[in-house]
């Protein structure tokens, strides 16, 4: 807890340690065995009383969020038969191409080059084991396909 700078120097002058000189007060304020209080400290009881109340007005000061924006939906088409497996096909794809040029894509590139949102692909992907692990990569975190996976997408395209 900041104190200001006049109640520092009244605690340096009671010789005291800073702790014992709060635990004093705090004691006083909840009349916890409490001692008779001289003028300084009566003031001091006060100052704290006044800081502490400032403080907890400003931890119980609810911050409203941001409004959440609308994600632009990419996939409200309805889906053919056969549709789903095209893009898991064509997901599970990228994604080997990305690892061939030696780097882990994230969800949201894959999904952004398919015309999709990142929720859906990881629901298409889900269906045949295929899920992008929460990490960072170069200080960008995501979610991203990790190179573990490859054999898991290269079986699913029946290339083993």
């Amino acid at each position: 807890m900041r104190i200001d700078q006049d109640l520092e120097e009244k605690i340096k002058n009671t010789g005291r340690s800073r702790s014992e000189v709060v635990r004093d007060a705090l004691r006083a304020y909840f009349e916890v065995d409490q001692p008779t209080l001289s003028k300084d400290q009566e003031v001091m009881v006060r100052e704290i009383d006044r800081l502490l109340d400032e403080k907890i007005l400003a931890l119980n000061t609810v911050k409203q969020p941001p409004p959440k924006r609308k994600q632009k939906v990419f996939n409200a088409v309805k889906q053919e038969p056969g549709q789903a497996d095209e893009i898991i096909r064509k997901a599970a794809q990228r994604i080997l191409d990305y690892f061939d040029e030696g780097r882990e894509p994230l969800n949201a590139e894959i999904a952004e080059e398919l015309g999709l949102s990142s929720g859906s692909l990881g629901m298409y992907l889900k269906q045949v084991g295929i899920k992008a692990t929460p990490t960072g990569r170069s200080g960008v975190k995501g979610r991203y396909f990790t190179f573990d996976q490859r054999e898991k997408i290269e079986a699913f395209l029946g290339r083993d």
